[in-house]
């Protein structure tokens, strides 16, 4: 309660408000010395489950460090759980369970007890019925495990798991998870530069909501104006402070030379003449400023003269009218666009060549820091989904350390980028940094417009994600329908057999045997063993011939099978066709995807030029005879080694169609008069361009060259050339890039004339394109000539043939089914034709070998690399999935009361206004983030300055305005300013600050449950009349008269027997009530800001004190402010006599109807087993020296019989009579010591602390 004297007959508040405790930070080191324990931990058993996919943390622990987060979380329950063991009863329950009293007692989350004693351990759940006055504690403590992470107990170890949970990380489920925590642990995470990202005054940033009015904007932008006569701040700081160089600043040095500016002895001079012209702190004499405060007011003006929407809301993306993601610069590089930017600078607002470096560095760093980071690459290109993932990283990096960005590689990005969220919070923020990416990404392709979030950012981003995702979506499920097997002959019979012949285990092995009806071939042959299946697809099974040698026959053991066979041909056939059509345009997107994934210029090209088509093989030629045709494979393998004589190399069209490479072509467009070459690699799905091919081809003419004929005769092998790629990769499906040359034939399939080349080029991004059929051309005509697979080969392969009907088909040979697709080139034909006998060996060898390689298996690394596909789409994937979430969190943070329609979330720009439930949300996860990263946010201000001159408050810019600000205020010379980054005062005074907002509450607050409280209460209140039990004892005893009275002198300022008479009818009303009043009388608010830790509601408790008392019983009217209550109690180190005083105070508001004139205050001394307090508030009031506050009679002061209308005055009067009973030295040194106080005094005002030690355990 903030009021000193209230007339308020409603609502009475406690005496004593919770105190303001400064920012603090004393469990940080605590918390890294746990840390480093679980990160060493976590490493072992890491590689201890090396060889696993999943990961178990069950059973590793770690020391729990005295102070640290975690322990202070679990005081109280620890507490609870001790006191709660040393009680009788529960230790008549483990006599009754036969468990040792020294047993390490554990209550867990999920409400069972563990017993630990000599090495075993027993769990109960339900033997707290045996003792029902213990349920009460086991169901808090029940609670307290759950917000604490899993477990209270005594023991100073915990699992790694409750440590992790209380710190919110997420656990680790798989070794990949696991080494992700580990990464993060270990990560040294950028801090913020001195000057953050230059913005803070103008900027919402990292610690103050406050930044400069547009009036003070104006203000200070006219006085660099007269200042400078009209010319730009930067132009004329840099000619006089870095002047003489002949070469324009460069990007990379643009930092440094701006800090060489502004820390210049010139600089400083003007930024003092800013704060003395403009009236801020540091004007006078008495007001010291450092020279970086100076320095920050200096970048503050550079930015503001050099735009006048600078530290206004510019339109979306745009930077000094400049609009860094428009639709024109979709996927150029961010040098690309950077330039662009500087060039405008340099035509629209006087910066000259020279300087824009500098000067766009400034605005881009607190604007767009994506631009700034170092060694970005120049394939990384606006629109793409991997511009998207890096933006959301940097927008992330830049709330939790604004600024830091742009001292970052783009290396540690993309680190940051691979790595997946450990904790709650980055999921939080990933998801709504996720936001703006995605919006603009739209943006840039065209999907949405600037009036379109302009009217409603949620609908935009709805819009954009459906976009985003959509493109994702496409590349999985093309990944699903190449990974789909395509249907066999042999899956087709089997299907048959598993209907007709329901329960046969046997059908696909090798059991069944010819009985009857062998053919005289057969008749002589050794008989083998065939499956059922194989004898359905060759249609054998249905004669009855073939059955088990042994056992019961398979046609009377299935007897409906036989009448219900039939082939499966047609049913393969139907199977086959139904999913050749998806299959083939899963192909034909593959290859899409491929296309529209080159640059913009690239992509214009293929489309728009004359493109021919090559295909690339080795050479096939053999030596034949000049007379005769050609022997079979094996005379011919023979001949080049035994070296036949009267040989010529020739090359049929039938060995040249087998060796043309299946898994690329060569792609050369004519475009503008320009050649330029590319390779698609159909199996990878990529296309990327060679501009060694292109000379190739322009050195052999080969445009020119006349495309291959399809007759079986021999012609003289083509020219055999040294290709700049790896020919394998079209002959074997080699990954591309690991070899840059080898030798070969390149030869031409085809031609697709040129289109005409409409206007909009240059504006259409990969994902318009994508979704236009412009590239079907160039895709359906390398899938109809050189596709990795043809329908006829497909069936064939698809068709199979089983043992029985390959020997039918041909017995003299051995089992021959597969069709070989490739044609080896180095291991195969380049050995044969060598001239080394080993390697001519080697080859046939190689030959053999590779000829396994089937087309069905083919198929299936299509599927791999499609899959590999969807992981390269994982980014994409993911920020899409990101943003969705987002979106939830924007619905919530765009509270339409407040008339905010859009989402400020550049950089470190939170949405702050409204204080809902989602931006706390928010703020927490940012608070969490930069507490796990080793940069709390009130760190720095609590070194750097003292903390009791620092207040977070609110504050409105004029009394008449609605906006309320949260601002951390320091104070000097009794004036309030804003506080910058460097602990210092800044800017104007703060009129109206309000100090009083209560603070950030401590984290173990967020693991206290009401039935804590209430637990707390239940415990307190018979104490509580205890205290006052006593009190009227010691009243009533005329042996202690006179040293009572002392007490009564002192705090009520009456001593007389008509005091002690009324003080003790006061005592008998408040026994009588506390008697009465149980924990159903109370109400429990964790919710409502107040200083108060509780309050009686007189209207409430009146009716509950003069109604029904049958039905009233169970009437709330006693507020206890949950967190205030159990900080309260924890500070004073769970002390129960401070809880008794709180309700001994608050029952003197009941009947006696006392008032709060004043309060005895915490002396900021907490020590275990006793509480101190300063009562010189409580000594002046009955001293008549305390001032009534009024403004007009500031020197008017209550008289002292006020004393006797005092509930503290009252409630510490009843505390220390009942010492006065129970420790009777501790009270007469209290008394003396208030005596002391007044005759050190004089019997005037006493301005010093008074301490008395009560609740003395």
């Amino acid at each position: 309660m903030t009021n000193r004297n209230t007339t308020n007959t409603f609502q009475r508040h406690l005496s004593r408000p919770s105190s303001y405790i400064p920012p603090q930070d004393h469990n940080s080191q605590k918390d890294n010395i746990e840390r480093l324990e679980l990160l060493s931990k976590l490493k072992r058993r890491a590689q201890d489950y090396s060889d696993s996919k999943e990961i178990s943390l069950e059973g590793a622990s770690i020391s729990l460090e005295s102070g640290s987060s975690l322990e202070e979380a679990l005081q109280p329950a620890r507490v609870m759980l001790r006191n709660m063991v040393e009680k009788s009863s529960f230790k008549n329950l483990l006599m009754k369970l036969q468990l040792s009293e020294h047993s390490l007692i554990e209550v867990t989350a999920n409400g069972q007890v563990q017993a630990h004693y000599a090495g075993r351990t027993l769990s109960f759940e339900s033997a707290f019925k045996l003792a029902p006055d213990l349920n009460d504690d086991f169901v808090v403590l029940v609670e307290m495990a759950q917000l604490t992470g899993g477990v209270v107990t005594l023991d100073d170890q915990v699992s790694m798991t409750q440590w992790l949970r209380f710190h919110r990380y997420l656990l680790p489920r798989t070794l990949i998870d696991a080494q992700n925590l580990i990464a993060f642990l270990e990560q040294q995470h950028p801090v913020s530069p001195p000057f953050g990202n230059y913005w803070e005054m103008i900027q919402v940033g990292e610690n103050n909501s406050l930044t400069m009015s547009s009036a003070q904007c104006s203000r200070l932008r006219a006085l660099i104006k007269e200042h400078t006569k009209g010319k730009s701040l930067l132009e004329h700081l840099s000619d006089t402070i870095l002047g003489g160089r002949s070469t324009p600043f460069k990007r990379a040095g643009a930092e440094y030379y701006l800090k060489t500016l502004v820390s210049s002895s010139i600089a400083l001079i003007w930024a003092k003449s800013f704060v003395r012209d403009l009236d801020w702190y540091g004007a006078q004499d008495h007001q010291p400023l450092s020279d970086e405060s100076l320095q920050q007011i200096l970048l503050t003006a550079l930015l503001l003269d050099l735009h006048p929407m600078v530290g206004e809301q510019e339109p979306r993306n745009q930077v000094a009218g400049f609009d860094l993601y428009a639709a024109q610069h979709i996927e150029k590089s961010f040098a690309s666009v950077q330039t662009e930017f500087e060039r405008h600078l340099i035509d629209n607002h006087g910066i000259t060549e020279h300087n824009a470096a500098l000067a766009s560095h400034l605005l881009l760093a607190g604007t767009a820091p994506e631009f700034l980071v170092k060694d970005l690459p120049p394939t990384l290109l606006l629109g793409t989904p991997q511009w998207v993932d890096y933006c959301r990283t940097i927008a992330v990096q830049e709330i939790i350390s604004p600024g830091s960005s742009r001292s970052m590689t783009h290396a540690q990005i993309q680190h940051l980028m691979k790595s997946d969220p450990v904790t709650e919070s980055q999921q939080a923020l990933n998801a709504l940094a996720a936001v703006d990416p995605v919006i603009d990404w739209a943006l840039l392709n065209g999907i949405v417009t600037h009036d379109e979030v302009n009217r409603s950012v949620k609908d935009s981003l709805e819009v954009a994600v459906a976009a985003y995702a959509r493109h994702a979506k496409t590349f999985a499920e093309t990944a699903e329908t190449l990974s789909r097997p395509l249907p066999t002959r042999k899956s087709v019979a089997l299907d048959i057999l598993q209907q007709v012949a329901k329960g046969c285990t046997y059908l696909e092995d090798d059991v069944l045997h010819q009985k009857r009806n062998r053919t005289l071939e057969d008749a002589y042959a050794k008989p083998f063993l065939i499956s059922p299946v194989d004898l359905l697809m060759s249609n054998d099974l249905q004669t009855g011939d073939w059955d088990l040698k042994h056992g019961e026959s398979i046609y009377k053991a299935f007897p409906k099978m036989l009448p219900n066979l039939i082939s499966p041909d047609g049913e393969f056939y139907r199977q086959f066709n139904r999913n050749y059509v998806p299959h083939t345009q899963a192909m034909s997107t593959h290859l899409k995807l491929a296309l529209t994934s080159l640059p913009l210029p690239d992509r214009a090209r293929l489309l728009h030029g004359q493109v021919t088509i090559f295909s690339i093989r080795p050479s096939v030629a053999t030596l034949h005879p000049i007379t005769r045709p050609p022997m079979n494979p094996i005379s011919s393998t023979l001949d080049v080694i035994l070296k036949v004589p009267n040989r010529v190399p020739m090359e049929s069209q039938k060995d040249k169609e087998q060796a043309t490479g299946r898994y690329g072509v060569v792609m050369c467009t004519l475009f503008e008069g320009r050649l330029s070459c590319y390779e698609l690699f159909t199996l990878h799905g990529v296309c990327r361009e060679n501009t060694k091919l292109t000379e190739l081809v322009e050195r052999e003419n080969l445009l020119h060259t006349s495309p291959r004929t399809i007759k079986e005769n021999h012609f003289h092998p083509a020219p055999v050339h040294q290709l700049p790629t790896d020919i394998e990769c079209y002959t074997h499906g080699v990954t591309p890039g690991l070899v840059n040359t080898s030798r070969g034939v390149i030869e031409k399939i085809g031609e697709l004339s040129a289109t005409p080349l409409p206007s909009n080029i240059e504006s259409k991004g990969y994902y318009q394109s994508f979704y236009s059929s412009e590239f079907d051309p160039l895709v359906n005509f390398v899938l109809k000539h050189r596709p990795i697979a043809t329908y006829d080969e497909l069936v064939k392969e698809c068709w199979g043939q089983t043992r029985l009907e390959a020997l039918r088909a041909e017995r003299e040979q051995g089992l021959n089914t597969f069709l070989n697709i490739i044609v080896p080139f180095k291991s195969c034909i380049e050995d044969i034709s060598s001239d080394d006998p080993d390697r001519q060996f080697q080859g046939v060898a190689a030959c053999t070998l590779e000829a396994a390689m089937t087309l069905l298996l083919v198929v299936g690394v299509i599927a791999k690399v499609a899959s590999l596909a969807v992981r390269s789409m994982t980014l994409a994937t993911k920020a899409s999935a990101m943003a969705k979430t987002g979106l939830g969190l924007v619905s919530s943070l765009l509270n339409p009361l407040d008339g905010v329609t859009d989402l400020l979330i550049g950089g470190a720009k939170l949405l702050r206004k409204g204080f809902n439930g989602s931006v706390a949300a928010l703020e927490n996860a940012i608070s969490d983030l930069r507490q796990l990263t080793g940069q709390p946010p009130f760190k720095q201000l609590a070194k750097a300055v003292d903390p009791d001159i620092i207040r977070l408050g609110t504050w409105r810019p004029a009394q008449t305005s609605l906006d309320t600000f949260q601002v951390w205020g320091i104070r000097h010379n009794d004036e309030w300013y804003a506080l910058n980054r460097f602990g210092e005062p800044w800017g104007a005074k703060l009129k109206g600050f309000d100090f009083k907002l209560k603070l950030p509450t401590p984290r173990w607050h967020k693991v206290m449950p009401n039935s804590y409280a209430r637990t707390v209460i239940k415990e307190g209140l018979p104490l509580a009349s205890r205290k006052v039990d006593d009190a009227i004892n010691v009243l009533n005893d005329p042996t202690l008269v006179q040293e009572s009275n002392a007490a009564l002198d002192l705090l009520l300022a009456n001593d007389s027997s008509a005091a002690r008479s009324t003080y003790r009818d006061y005592l008998i009303a408040v026994k009588e009530d506390l008697s009465t009043i149980k924990p159903g009388n109370f109400i429990f608010d964790s919710g409502k800001e107040s200083d108060a830790v509780a309050e009686l509601h007189w209207g409430l408790y009146n009716d509950w004190k003069t109604g029904n008392k049958a039905q009233n019983a169970n009437n709330e009217f006693f507020r206890v402010h949950s967190n205030n209550f159990n900080e309260a109690y924890r500070r004073d180190h769970f002390n129960p006599g401070v809880t008794a005083d709180t309700f001994v105070h608050e029952i003197f508001h009941g009947t006696p109807k006392t008032k709060d004139f004043a309060y005895a205050e915490d002396s900021g001394i907490f020590q275990r087993g006793s509480q101190q307090l300063d009562v010189s508030p409580l000594l002046n009031l009955a001293n008549g020296k305390t001032s009534m506050g009024l403004p007009s009679f500031p020197n008017t002061n209550y008289n002292r019989g006020t004393a006797f209308k005092n509930a503290d005055s009252f409630a510490l009067t009843t505390s220390l009579l009942s010492q006065l009973k129970t420790n009777k030295q501790a009270y007469q040194q209290n008394i003396a010591t208030m005596k002391a106080a007044l005759k050190n005094a004089n019997h005037g005002y006493i301005s010093g602390q008074t301490l008395v030690k009560i609740n003395i355990l």
